[in-house]
Order: structure tokens, then sequence, then C-alpha cells
């Protein structure tokens, strides 16, 4: 919830097959706060369809720490 607004759009349906059924609403959508690069990644944990994008929580860490280590060059 970092821009706050669900990532998913819920309005008059069931909340679990809206998160099985739809795709997630890319963050630059819902809020034009969160930096590009940091934007990409969350937009990128959220696929889940036709597969899941980072394939470990592991993975996932890594792209944030990545976005990190640029922001501090």
């Amino acid at each position: 919830m970092i821009t706050g607004y669900s990532p998913r759009n819920l309005q008059g349906q069931d909340p679990f097959l809206a998160v099985l059924q739809t795709d997630a609403v890319p963050v630059p959508d819902r809020t034009y706060a969160i930096p590009q690069p940091l934007a990409t990644v969350i937009d990128r944990a959220l696929i889940n369809n036709p597969e899941i994008y980072y394939k470990s929580a592991a993975k996932f860490k890594q792209a944030l720490f990545n976005i990190a280590n640029l922001n501090e060059l």
C-alpha cells in the first residue's frame, strides 16, 4: 500500500476473485509520487499471469537493493 491505493480494482467484485481474475493497476496509474524505477519493480512484483515475475523473495529484495544503489550514484 505504498501508493495509498489498492493495486487491484475491487469495486463491486469479490476481493479474492478480483485478485485472481484481473491484472494489477500499474503504479503510475495510481500515483505519480513513486519514482519510476521503484514503480517498475513494484509492478513486476504484482505480475502473476502468465507467471510470477520474481520467483523468490530474494530476487525481489535484490531488485529493490539495485534501485537503492542506483539512487546513491
